[in-house]
């Protein structure tokens, strides 16, 4: 009697045991150890992954023919079968059948119902009235653990009379399209050590960081104060997670993470304000000078979060907001003329306001317009947005004693000395500035001697004099005392022209006459007295005198010791 051996498994997969995914696809059938069996067709693929949070398989078989005793038995255009084992929730078995056949008959075969029982008849030496029997089931099972599908299970006997007795011998099992799977076990409760960054917009949509251990994929949740987090992503090994923070109420926020193994300890993340939730309605005034200086107005719902505002990128200062977040006031930084962007800032963000439009300086009228060239007229400037003015200048030479009227309507201002004719005036201004051209006309005014200190001299000149009056003018003043002029290069002038100093040039004992000339004029004479040097004069120093006094007394001494020998000998 012929041996016929089916014992076979035509697809089969199963999640590896220590995790991860094995794939395989388009593989050839072969049925080793079979006897008497043949089969052809193809693997189509063959799928398994075991995870911590999910195990699956998946086996599927194309143009399967499956002889025996060179029977066509079973034929199927494709079987599939598919399991998969979640952490949490229900396991699932499936499978499918296309173009199934037995012994060339088309059959249907119910998962999980009855079989379809087929036979036919084979020769078998040995064995009267043979026959070849087929027994299909088609199998989809889970339970609290695990789950198994398979698509075709063929279990095939010969029967038959041998020796006038009948018999039935076990051909084998075949099974076409196997899937199983078991389900996780369930994890440890996770650990979350720390999130970055620890804060955010209140509108949320910032991608954080978690670290920790234990997070699972697929399975792993984050809530921020209960609402989840959205793209919750574990990276490989568990221990660190990146997860999209939903929108939140300002301030902190408790961060859970949870797995199927429990939750982790909360971890912290303060939401702050980014605007989102205000509204701007007007912005008073719209405009003012260049200058800044002006205190705005910014209305509207939601502000109570904001910490600034800005001007062209520029923070205003004396920032408030009420308590009921509806009005911010703000002082403008300067800047210059035209339209600035207004944003209202957040600690996370910022809100456009209405736009502020910074008004250039004018200048309407300089009172008096004319003046000495030796300064010291005091000139009234009005126009607008002159607020915020830092000086003056007349032509490039900087006026004193600036006095701002608060509205910024007028100021006023010292002349300083300059030379005969018309010069710009130009107010300084943060931002910019404002210059009346030609504005005002220096007359020629000689300069004026109040005072000389000290008044005196050594004839041999060095003597510094200071000069005390009105009129001089920087790089411009000669001096002349007795009969010579110092020139500009060596008299010092003060930046208000109104005191100078220089050195006395050596002069015969007596008066003489000091003036002080600029391209205005010549000033009044005073006297100054060089004095020879027997005693020391202010200004001079005394070590030349006293010098020469010590010599005469030396040279005194010397005499009256030799008259006094003399004397001594001729009365011997």
């Amino acid at each position: 009697m012929a041996v016929v051996n089916a014992d076979a498994v035509i697809g089969s997969a199963t999640a590896p045991p220590g995790g991860g995914t094995d794939t395989f696809t388009l593989l050839a059938i072969s049925l080793p150890g079979a006897v008497g069996v043949s089969a052809s067709g193809t693997v189509e693929e063959v799928t398994a992954t075991r995870a911590p949070g999910e195990s699956s398989a998946l086996s599927r078989v194309n143009d399967l023919n499956l002889r025996v005793l060179g029977v066509d038995v079973v034929n199927a255009a494709e079987a599939t079968a598919s399991v998969t084992c979640p952490l949490t929730g229900p396991q699932a078995a499936d499978t499918a059948l296309v173009g199934l056949e037995l012994f060339g008959s088309a059959v249907t075969l119910a998962a999980n119902g009855p079989s379809v029982d087929a036979s036919t008849a084979v020769t078998v030496p040995g064995l009267t009235g043979a026959a070849l029997n087929a027994s299909l089931t088609r199998i989809e099972d889970t339970t609290a653990t695990g789950a198994t599908a398979v698509a075709v299970r063929a279990f095939l006997t010969l029967t038959g009379t041998a020796l006038g007795a009948p018999v039935s011998i076990p051909v084998g099992t075949v099974i076409i399209a196997e899937a199983s799977c078991e389900r996780p076990a369930t994890p440890v409760p996770p650990t979350a050590a720390s999130i970055t960054p620890n804060a955010g917009p209140q509108s949320g949509g910032q991608t954080v960081t978690i670290t920790g251990s234990g997070f699972v994929p697929g399975t792993t949740k984050v809530t921020f104060d209960g609402t989840p987090a959205t793209d919750v992503v574990v990276a490989a090994g568990g221990t660190s997670l990146t997860a999209v923070t939903p929108p939140g109420a300002v301030g902190p926020a408790s961060v859970v993470v949870s797995t199927p193994g429990g939750s982790a300890v909360p971890l912290g993340y303060t939401y702050l304000a980014d605007g989102s939730g205000a509204t701007i309605t007007g912005l008073t005034p719209s405009s003012g000078p260049t200058a800044g200086g002006t205190t705005v107005t910014i209305t509207g719902t939601g502000l109570g979060g904001a910490t600034g505002v800005t001007f062209d990128g520029v923070p205003g200062t004396g920032f408030t907001v009420n308590p009921a977040g509806t009005a911010v006031t703000v002082v403008t930084p300067p800047n210059a003329a035209g339209p600035a962007a207004v944003r209202l800032v957040f600690p996370a963000g910022e809100v456009t306001a209405p736009t502020f439009t910074y008004v250039a300086p004018t200048i309407t009228s300089v009172v008096p317009n004319e003046g000495p060239s030796s300064g010291g007229t005091t000139v009234t400037i009005t126009g607008t947005g002159l607020g915020g003015a830092t000086g003056v200048n007349f032509g490039n030479t900087p006026g004193k004693n600036l006095v701002v009227d608060p509205s910024g309507t007028s100021l006023t201002v010292v002349t300083p000395p300059g030379t005969p004719g018309t010069v710009d005036v130009t107010v300084l201004i943060p931002g910019a500035n404002a210059t009346a051209p030609d504005a005002f006309t220096y007359r020629a005014a000689p300069p004026v001697i109040d005072t000389l200190t000290p008044g005196r001299g050594p004839t041999a000149g060095g003597t510094t004099v200071t000069i005390h009056g009105a009129g001089f003018i920087p790089g411009q003043t000669t001096v002349t005392i007795c009969g010579r002029t110092i020139p500009a290069d060596e008299v010092t002038v003060a930046a208000d022209g109104r005191s100078l100093s220089f050195r006395t040039p050596a002069c015969q004992a007596g008066d003489t006459t000091v003036t002080v000339t600029t391209p205005s004029g010549s000033s009044n004479p005073l006297t100054f007295r060089y004095v020879g040097q027997t005693l020391p004069v202010t200004g001079n120093s005394i070590g030349t005198p006293l010098t020469f006094g010590v010599i005469l007394v030396i040279v005194g001494a010397f005499l009256l010791l030799l008259s006094r020998r003399a004397r001594n000998k001729s009365s011997m």
